[in-house]
Parts: structure tokens; sequence; C-alpha cells
């Protein structure tokens, strides 16, 4: 038997409570919860909806508490997921084609002279590449939209990978200043790594980058509106 929309939104009252960050598991949760208690009704029970919710809490979730943890641990499953997806992404474009690329590309940089315009290029293009790598996500992503006071776990945990290179890319430029940070002398100075490396690393940042749009393609081939305007 199905809710109607004041015990619908009785249910969306009490789950204000719990510490769900996410719009889809927020989703989730409610539709069992709901789904459980439209079983019960069926089978005959006429109790209120707020004994019939406190029931399936307790029963179901083990309390207050177990709800909470059943968030986290399905959060915890996504994120393993989008990690396996990237990764998996990730070797499958390392084929042949990407290898021979990669080889060319570092062998035409050993012609190159090693001075600091090189660097400078080089470095350019690799936050070029990684900056397109976030702004994909970003754009791409944008059609999922939670309630207020939500995020989507979906496009939080993906623009999460997508942003890897650009993380990548900070500590290449400024793990090296560490040691003279601090004197009184410092200036700013790129790592002055030879072509070979930089054009390696451009490689390696220009197939994770295809590996995001992969992974952003994927997750939007199953999502669905995460926001519905009626209970």
């Amino acid at each position: 038997m199905k809710l109607n929309y004041w015990e619908l939104d009785s249910i969306h009252t009490r789950m204000k409570s719990y510490d769900i960050k996410y719009q889809e598991i927020y989703n989730e949760l409610f539709d069992h919860i709901v789904t459980a208690i439209e079983q019960k009704r069926a089978e005959g029970d006429t109790r209120s909806i707020e004994k019939m919710y406190t029931e399936v809490i307790d029963v179901q979730f083990g309390g207050y508490y177990g709800v909470e943890s059943v968030a986290k641990s399905h959060e915890a499953g996504y994120k393993k997921k989008v990690r396996k997806l990237i990764w998996g992404n990730f070797r499958s474009y390392l084929n042949y084609q990407s290898l021979l690329f990669t080889a060319i590309l570092t062998g035409i940089s050993f012609t190159l002279p090693h001075t600091k315009p090189t660097v400078i290029i080089l470095t350019i293009m690799m936050f070029i590449i990684a900056i397109h790598s976030s702004a994909y996500a970003y754009i791409k992503l944008r059609r999922i939209k939670p309630s207020k006071g939500k995020t989507s776990l979906v496009y939080s945990h993906t623009i999460t990978q997508a942003n890897l290179p650009m993380m990548f890319l900070y500590t290449l430029v400024w793990l090296p200043q560490l040691p003279s940070i601090f004197n009184d002398n410092y200036r700013f100075t790129l790592a002055h790594l030879h072509p070979a490396i930089l054009a390696f690393e451009l490689a390696l940042v220009l197939i994770y980058d295809m590996s995001c749009m992969r992974l952003c393609n994927q997750e939007l081939e199953q999502f669905v509106d995460i926001n519905p305007n009626a209970l």
C-alpha cells in the first residue's frame, strides 16, 4: 500500500535528524524505509507512521546510529568503486598506442635543450591538461543538482579524482622548494628537471585526463534525478 504525501513528508522530517551528507545515499535509505513500511501496510499493519518508522529503524538498522553507520558504509563503498573505475580506465588506456606515443614524446624530449624555457613550456602544457581534467568534470557533472543542504556523492568523489593531476603538479612544483622556503634569500624557481622526465609526466597526465573524461561519462550513464520535485 502506497504511503500518502503527509506520511512521506513525516519520514523526510524524521530523517533530517541524521547526519547524511550525500543526496544519493539519503534517497536510497529513504526509499528503503518507505518500501519497508509500505510492505507492512500491505500485510495489514495499521499503526501510525511514527510507530512503524521507529520499528523499521530499530529492526532493520539497529537504531539511530545504525542509519548513519549504513550511510558511511555506502560512502566508503562508492569511493572504492570510483577509484577502481578511474584506475581501470587508466590501465585500459595504457595500450600500445599510448605507450608508443609516450615513447616517441620522451624520445623527442632528448633532443630539446635542457634550459629554463623548455622546463617552463613543458610544465605549462601539463598544467593545461590538468586544468582540462578538472574543468571537464565540473562542466559535465553540473547537471547533478542535490537538494538544499545536501551534496552529490557522484559529483563530490568524481571531482576529487579529476583534481588529482592538479594536486600532483602542485606537489611537483612546490616540493623541491621546501628545503629553502624558510631561507631569507628564498626565490621561487621551477625544479630544473630533465625534459625527458617532464615529457614522460606529460604523457601520464594526458592519459589520466582521458581516464577522467571516461569516468564522468560512465557515471552520467547511470545518472537519475537525485532531487525529485515531488514526494
